[in-house]
């Protein structure tokens, strides 16, 4: 990545930090995961994310109509997911509404669908963020039944497609340092 647009990602992030933060608490690199209510599949990658600790990696996640609908903190199935797995310590609380400066201040942006690129397209910058569209769909029209399968199979495919994000991340740019 270009080291300017960089410093102008730092600055964008640095006027969104209340002025009592301390800078060494400001990590070096921002994950932001995107899909439409940031109640399931953001918050199920944010949280395994998170859980991986990998030092100086902040992660987080929002949704592009997140809070437009009424929405639940977060979709019970989602939260029976984290609780399983033993994720809820790295789970955000409350759902987050994607915005111009969420996006313009992140340094990797994972999109579950092309809608919610298509949606963030003008905020992102190409030559300073890695930007993915992992084409993973939400719950949909489900029976009862199958519902537990559908989202173990997504849960795994978030697992999956992040491990392999932390390992690319790692030797491309060979962050985090050692």
């Amino acid at each position: 990545m270009n080291s300017v647009l960089m410093e102008q990602g730092w600055q964008r992030l640095m006027r969104l930090l209340p002025d009592s933060c301390d800078l060494m608490l400001v990590p070096a690199m921002r994950i932001h995961f995107i899909c439409t209510g940031n109640i399931y599949r953001s918050r199920l990658a944010e949280a395994y994310c998170a859980s991986r600790g990998v030092p100086g990696i902040y992660v987080f996640s929002s949704g592009i109509r997140a809070g437009l609908s009424g929405d639940v903190p977060i979709a019970p199935y989602a939260a029976g997911m984290l609780n399983k797995y033993g994720l809820d310590f790295f789970a955000a609380r409350s759902w987050q509404r994607t915005t111009a400066a969420l996006v313009q201040t992140s340094d990797v942006l994972v999109f579950m669908e092309l809608e919610h690129h298509r949606f963030c397209r003008d905020w992102i910058e190409p030559a300073r963020q890695r930007v993915e569209v992992w084409g993973i769909q939400d719950v949909g029209s489900v029976d009862a039944a199958e519902i537990a399968n559908k989202i173990e199979h997504t849960f795994r495919a978030i697992r999956q497609r992040t491990d392999i994000l932390l390992t690319s991340l790692r030797q491309r740019t060979g962050w985090p340092p050692p």
